[in-house]
């Protein structure tokens, strides 16, 4: 990765502009809202949430310090900023964040090794495969022997998704094409330079490829459907240690509130979405704006809050299907406490 300033990448994967780097406006937009309320909010419950440099979680922490609604559900946002989602994963468990935001599954795999963390939903946006405009793959069986990229890792839910849909096709996508695994702004560039052939890609990202004239061959949401499956999966959530929400109940309960107020916002105001585009590393001109309006777009579609009773009978679907391709890996059934609040 080229330093910032130099004309190589930020750590999105995005050409760097002229001018403050994306961490430096992140940082900024973070802390200029708590620092002129710091005395304010003394005196309320902090809560620390892990946000990706290149994740949508930060527009929503942002959201929330620009309309105040930390304070006004009885809590005070504090972020730590990490590299990736497996750092994500490690802050929580290390207890440097109190929240972060990934899946349910990982959620249920530290449940059955009795960490008892717990799950409430952010997003049911999905992306989907990739490819560029005049690819031969259109479906699931068009990527037989096809060098594909996933972003991710091997355990990425919409990889593992999609390989059970697959699956169901006769297709074993691990040994039937060429997976390659990476970061996805990586993988956006080999897919650019004819490195691979398809790209699984999150739908961040996915939106972002659209607007450089590339298509979507296979959604995660039909391969959803094909499963017989919600297509809005509401798999990516906020996942915390049950016994720190127990005891700071007050604290979690005002940022699950102060994040689905801010969702609203953000899907009702078009407003609400001014002090975020700076942090969106858009192109300049009619790209940017295009890409701005898909990204936009998509997000808004990904806001979905299913109460714990409906995820809990989903998940065990889902589960069932995942033991099919790696029952030693996936537990057999949903363990109690997943979905926040616990005893639902």
């Amino acid at each position: 990765m080229s330093p910032a300033g130099d004309g190589g990448e930020t750590e999105t994967g995005m050409p760097e502009r002229h001018g403050p780097t994306r961490r430096v406006l992140l940082r900024a937009a973070l802390s200029a809202p708590a620092a002129l309320l710091a005395g304010a909010a003394a005196d309320l419950p902090a809560l620390r949430l892990g946000i990706l440099q290149f994740g949508t979680v930060q527009w929503l922490a942002v959201t929330i310090r620009a309309l105040d609604l930390d304070r006004a559900h009885g809590f005070a946002l504090d972020t730590v900023l990490l590299a990736s989602n497996d750092a994500a994963r490690v802050a929580l468990m290390a207890g440097s964040a109190d929240v972060a935001v990934t899946d349910w599954l990982f959620v249920a795999r530290q449940r059955q090794q009795s960490t008892a963390l717990s799950f409430a939903p952010f997003s049911a946006a999905a992306g989907g495969v990739m490819v560029p405009q005049g690819s031969p793959v259109h479906g699931l069986a068009d990527l037989r022997g096809r060098r594909l990229g996933v972003a991710g890792g091997a355990n990425d839910r919409s990889w593992l998704l999609v390989q059970a849909a697959a699956r169901r096709a006769g297709l074993d996508l691990a040994r039937d094409a060429q997976p390659n695994y990476g970061a996805p702004p990586l993988l956006g560039a080999k897919l650019a330079q004819g490195e691979l052939d398809a790209l699984l890609t999150f739908w961040n990202f996915e939106a972002r490829l659209e607007t450089q004239g590339f298509r979507e061959a296979v959604s995660v949401a039909d391969c959803a459907r094909a499963l017989g499956l919600p297509a809005d999966l509401d798999l990516l959530g906020f996942v915390f240690h049950a016994g720190w929400a127990t005891a700071n109940r007050a604290a979690i309960d005002g940022f699950l509130a102060a994040a689905a107020e801010a969702q609203s916002r953000l899907a009702a105001d078009p407003g609400a979405w001014a002090a975020l585009r700076p942090l969106m590393q858009l192109p300049p001109g009619e790209a940017g704006e295009a890409t701005f309006q898909a990204l936009r777009r998509r997000f808004v579609a990904g806001i979905v809050h299913p109460d714990a009773a409906a995820q809990r009978s989903t998940a065990g679907q889902v589960l069932a299907i995942l033991r099919e391709g790696d029952a030693a890996a996936t537990p057999s059934a949903v363990p109690d406490g997943v979905f926040w609040p616990e005893g639902t």
